[in-house]
């Protein structure tokens, strides 16, 4: 059965996306458990470590634990909030100065150096 033309939308699938992230991220109570295939083999974090925890944390009011989880968490609930108002609005949400493709190349850059540092820091002290 097809999806009805309103839910086929891009704008639509990116609301119901966002929109159900936040609402597990504003309900549920933060995992206890750990999946992260990467520390689990090695023992160092991964730059998206502690991000589910982090996020459950801000949606139910603890930014101070939040940040000791994951630095990052707040602009990730940031765009899980602008993706559901700008897929609820029925329109890309524009960057003034950038494209989306740069800002997507920005964040990554971002997670990947934040990355580095979880890893870095403990070694060098």
């Amino acid at each position: 059965m097809p999806l009805p033309r309103l839910l086929s939308s891009p704008h639509a699938l990116k609301a119901l996306f966002c929109g159900s992230a936040l609402a597990f991220f504003i309900t549920a109570a933060p995992p206890a458990w750990l999946f992260c295939p990467f520390l689990r083999l090695s023992g160092l974090p991964c730059p998206l470590c502690g991000m589910t925890r982090a996020l459950c944390a801000i949606g139910h009011g603890g930014l101070s634990a939040a940040l000791r989880l994951h630095a990052l968490s707040p602009l990730v609930f940031a765009l899980f909030v602008w993706g559901l108002v700008s897929g609820l609005a029925g329109r890309a949400a524009a960057f003034p100065a950038f494209s989306q493709a740069r800002v997507f190349h920005c964040l990554l850059l971002l997670f990947g150096l934040y990355g580095a540092w979880r890893i870095l820091a403990p070694v060098l002290g």
